[in-house]
């Protein structure tokens, strides 16, 4: 297109008003050269749609026909790898709208993308705790945990101690300073004791307040929750991801560095 054509912005909106039309590239990036039959019977659309967005991709210079058979210029393969890009990227965001909202942003150095096949629980009106018994699946199938524990509540005290007294598992938990009270206790304390007793289960204090909750588990799974201001749950984040996994790991050992093992005694 020459200097009074479109914009690119007015092109790009061009192409995202039509799903047809970028369902095309995806599948002519995706598969290769197809005819119209082909293209038809893969977006379940009209002939006439078909046509139609063919014709103005081929308009764009983003699509070739030869013999019957439609396929990417290299100028529609850059277009249509780019484009689809960003639908991913956009697709990711709302995804982690609700993570990313409680999350303290300076604490999360990797590059977003990196999260793009984690699995993410939210909460809603209907399931309030839903990133809560996600989180607690961790704990039912590892055999080693280091935990972040910004905040606390009994069912999953009960949990862990259930786990590592019965089942085994090696846990490591560090706590929000201002949890040190609540675990001292009469509530929470035989608990804890209970754990800790084994010589499996070590509990630090943290120097400073935990702003999400980390889970590490010796599979390689990692769990990132947020809350909100009145400590409910909001989103959980678990994937294996290998950088994200690093960050984790050099996260709770500067944590850990700086906190306090809280002795059997004190419970």
């Amino acid at each position: 297109m020459g200097s009074d054509g479109p914009s690119p912005l007015e092109q790009v909106a061009y192409l995202a008003r039509a799903e047809s039309r970028v369902r095309i590239l995806e599948a002519l990036l995706e598969s290769g050269p197809a005819t119209q039959r082909d293209l038809r019977t893969r977006l379940d659309a009209s002939r006439t749609t078909v046509a139609r967005s063919l014709r103005s991709l081929e308009e764009t210079g983003w699509v070739d026909p030869e013999a019957r058979t439609y396929r990417l210029t290299p100028a529609g393969r850059l277009v249509a790898d780019s484009f689809l890009d960003l639908v991913d990227t956009v697709r990711l965001t709302e995804e982690l709208s609700e993570f990313l909202t409680w999350f303290p942003r300076s604490e999360l150095p990797f590059d977003l993308a990196r999260l793009a096949d984690a699995e993410v629980t939210t909460s809603d009106a209907g399931d309030p705790y839903a990133p809560a018994r996600t989180q607690s699946e961790i704990l039912r199938t590892a055999d080693r945990v280091r935990l972040f524990l910004p905040s606390i509540d009994m069912e999953g005290t009960k949990l862990i101690a259930e786990q590592v007294t019965d089942g085994g598992l090696d846990a490591e938990t560090l706590i929000a300073p201002d949890l040190e009270a609540t675990i001292e206790s009469d509530e929470y304390a035989p608990l804890l004791r209970e754990k800790v007793e084994t010589g499996r289960s070590d509990v630090y204090v943290a120097e400073s307040d935990l702003g999400f909750y980390l889970g590490i588990a010796d599979d390689g799974t990692v769990q990132i929750g947020v809350e909100d201001d009145d400590g409910l749950p909001r989103a959980l984040v678990e994937t294996t991801d290998e950088r994200v996994r690093e960050w984790a790991e050099e996260t709770y050992e500067t944590y850990r560095a700086n906190a306090r093992l809280k002795p059997v005694g004190e419970f």
